[in-house]
């Protein structure tokens, strides 16, 4: 049975867009949904009804003349502009603002905000025509720096963006770029171009990512709202757009008017199609921004408030007709359908099968592309139905999706976790033919909508019917009915040869079932570790035995400790820092000899009261470094992690030695003692160079060496703050 059928697929975004589609839209990564309405057209703009009782619209607001700005450091601290009040309000993590709401500031009209990875604030003072670059470590002002010139008195900044240690400005009256560098700037940036065939634009907003800068231009007078690159590539045009990011994977996020959902539109993809809109419901048209945790955050009043996840309102209906499936042979009865679906309560999905043997389509169905999503081209699009065949009545009713209880139907299969989608299964219920189309119709309600993600389709269908007398399945009604008769117990048959003929995954650590890896790690003889990760325990198992050929040496122990934290760990052995051979200052003449490496050294003279090189006279250097470890993790640890990494070493190290552990967090720890006869650690942080202390930034959290700026001497630590010594 193994390896008798093949399978028609349809997975990829681009066959997905080739389809033809009716009130349907493409999901990123592949596959459809139901399509959404234009916000205008949503539950916001109608009467709703609310305990029982009509509530009428919300009444547009109308989007203030000047934007605010939103930005966020390291601890999740919110600082947010506001001009009216003249200051910049800084909130906790909690949300408490430390600014009494009646205290005016000095600033003059305050707008754009922006944080850097070196933790500096650039605060954009409008009315000033200045940038103000504050230093979140040691809570001062490092700089002032002004962006008007003597050519370009009118000139004033309007917006900020930091990208990694730099800090991009939007400049007005003319529009151009400056670069700031927390002391070093303003330097000229990239060229800005407007869109062109678009009339009189202005600059009002900037977003950075790695990807690139991103622009909105706005019309004065009009609602119109262009997203572009610098050198004018318009990315997406949104009316009443009032300020725009980007989050991690690039996803572009564009806030309008008050109280009107946030839109997104799809990175990474020609065209950016345009993903669901967030809820934002209390949004004041101010700015928004994505906090350190993903979350993306806009200007409330009193604060800031965070969306409230998708808001579309979808179509309750709606069709997808693939394009024309090719088996390879006339007269060929389909198998098996599997749909990979995730189908919410209210949510439906039903199937109907066309089929033919002619390779001509005399009138096929016109192509429509999905409402939204990437599309492809029309002359890309393979053939398909006919349209007459389409219109037939149905010989057997749509059919029905039943789920699968034992997941996909691939061999060993596994489904992750957090994998919301579920396999269906249904049989081709069509005549034999050698080219199948299928026509999915989706219904759900306004605020649900079902999701394909994939289809495959058995072709050809079982074989047992020519095991069987052929006058059983000579007349095509019977053979129909026992096609499908003998369709479960052969698929059941079917899939446990599969599961035979693919059983070496099973002795694969990286294939094979998590529910195996227990008995595939007994081989080694290892008992696995429940809080360790999957992918580290099936790391673990591939590597068991070049690490236990060496195990008790550093090398195998610091790899398990890397396997397990995905970081990797340094071992310090003791004796390496017990000094060596020196001249020791300060003895008297005939005191104890200088330490030395294979043999004494004669005491020198006295020269001062203190030993350079060595150890100290009267240290037992075997005592106090022989079989001892320090192990440095440059990471900051959970309590659930730390037990693990003692269980680790306990298990794994020389039974006579004893160690510490020491967590160096992302970047440097100044003043604290490692337990190895040193003060203190300074290192770089992770994907750093080699670092100079008072020139280069270490760990991307402090300047070592600039005590009026990043560091205070001789006061206690405290939360933002880098203590030295």
């Amino acid at each position: 049975m193994n390896g008798d059928r093949g399978l028609s697929l349809l997975a990829h975004p681009d066959q997905w867009a080739r389809c033809s589609h009716d009130g349907t839209a493409l999901v990123p990564g592949g596959g459809v949904q139901l399509t959404w309405a234009d916000d205008d057209n949503d539950e916001t703009r109608r009467p709703r009804l609310l305990a029982g009782r009509c509530v009428p619209p919300t009444p547009p607001v109308r989007v203030p003349e000047e934007p605010a700005g939103l930005a966020f450091d390291r601890w999740c601290r919110s600082y947010r502009s506001n001009p009216a009040q003249h200051r910049v309000d800084v909130a906790t993590a909690a949300g408490d603002p430390r600014t009494p709401a009646h205290q005016p500031g000095i600033l003059r009209r305050p707008l754009g905000l922006a944080v850097d990875r070196a933790q500096r604030l650039y605060v954009v003072e409008h009315g000033a025509a200045v940038v103000h670059v504050v230093d979140l470590w040691a809570q001062r002002l490092l700089r002032r720096v002004p962006v008007r010139s003597a050519a370009h008195r009118a000139r004033r900044p309007v917006d900020v963006a930091a990208l990694c240690c730099r800090a991009y400005v939007l400049l007005q009256r003319p529009a151009a770029l400056v670069v700031i560098t927390g002391r070093r700037g303003p330097l000229p940036g990239p060229p800005l171009h407007r869109p062109r065939g678009r009339g009189p634009l202005e600059p009002t907003r900037i977003a950075a990512h790695r990807c690139g800068l991103y622009v909105l231009w706005r019309r004065p007078g009009t609602p119109l709202g262009l997203i572009a690159r610098p050198d004018g590539t318009v990315e997406a045009e949104v009316d009443g757009a009032t300020d725009i990011d980007l989050t991690a994977d690039g996803t572009l996020i564009v806030a309008r008017a008050p109280h009107r959902p946030f839109r997104r539109f799809q990175p990474a993809v020609p065209g950016r199609p345009e993903l669901e809109p967030l809820d934002a419901p209390r949004y004041d048209g101010g700015a928004l921004s994505v906090a350190p945790n993903g979350r993306i955050a806009y200007t409330a009043a009193g604060g800031h408030a965070w969306t409230a996840g998708p808001s579309a309102r979808h179509t309750t209906t709606g069709t997808v007709t693939t394009y024309r499936l090719d088996s390879g042979a006339y007269a060929t009865r389909w198998g098996r359908l599997f749909l990979d679906a995730c189908l919410p309560p209210g949510t439906t999905v039903t199937v109907r099968f066309l089929t033919t043997d002619e390779d001509d389509v005399t009138d096929p169905l016109p192509w429509r592309p999905a409402d939204r999503g990437h599309h492809s081209r029309r002359d890309h699009t393979p053939t398909l139905p006919s349209r007459t065949l389409l219109d037939e009545p149905p010989t057997t009713p749509p059919a029905t999706l039943v789920r699968r209880p034992t997941g996909r139907e691939w061999p060993w299969a596994q489904i992750a976790a957090d994998d919301r989608f579920e396999t269906y299964e249904t049989p081709v219920a069509a005549p034999p033919g050698r080219y199948l189309w299928l026509v999915l119709h989706l219904s759900g309600t306004h605020r649900t909508t079902p999701r394909v993600r994939a289809l495959r389709v058995e072709r050809p269908g079982h074989q047992l019917l020519r095991r069987l007398p052929r006058s059983w399945s000579r007349d095509e009604t019977a053979a129909s009915f026992l096609q499908r008769y003998l369709a479960p117990a052969e698929a059941l048959l079917h899939e446990m040869d599969e599961r035979s003929a693919q059983r070496a995954v099973l002795v694969d650590p990286h294939t094979c079932p998590q529910e195996t890896l227990n008995w595939l790690a007994g081989f080694a003889g290892l008992v696995l570790d429940r809080r360790w990760p999957e992918p580290a325990r099936r790391t673990l198992i591939a590597e068991a035995y070049p690490l236990f050929r060496r195990r008790g040496t550093i090398a195998a122990l610091e790899r398990i400790i890397a396997v397990y934290l995905g970081v990797a760990p340094v071992i310090v052995e003791r004796w390496r820092l017990r000094g060596i051979g020196g001249a020791v200052l300060g003895t008297q003449p005939g005191g104890p000899p200088a330490p030395a490496i294979e043999g004494a050294a004669r005491a020198t003279g006295t020269l001062g009261r203190f030993t350079l090189g060595g150890s100290r006279p009267g240290d037992d250097v075997y005592k106090t470094s022989a079989h001892q470890f320090s192990v440095l993790i440059p990471a900051e640890l959970s309590t659930e992690q730390l037990q693990v990494v003692r269980g680790i070493v306990d298990t794994h190290k020389p039974a006579h030695t004893t160690y510490d552990i020491c967590e160096l967090g992302s970047g440097m720890r100044i003043g604290r003692r490692l337990h190895l006869s040193l003060t203190s650690f300074v290192g770089p942080g992770a994907a750093a160079g080699p670092a100079v202390v008072g020139q280069v930034l270490v760990g991307g959290d402090g300047v070592v060496g600039l005590p009026a700026v990043g560091a205070r001497l001789g006061q206690s630590s405290r939360p933002g703050e880098l203590r030295v010594g």
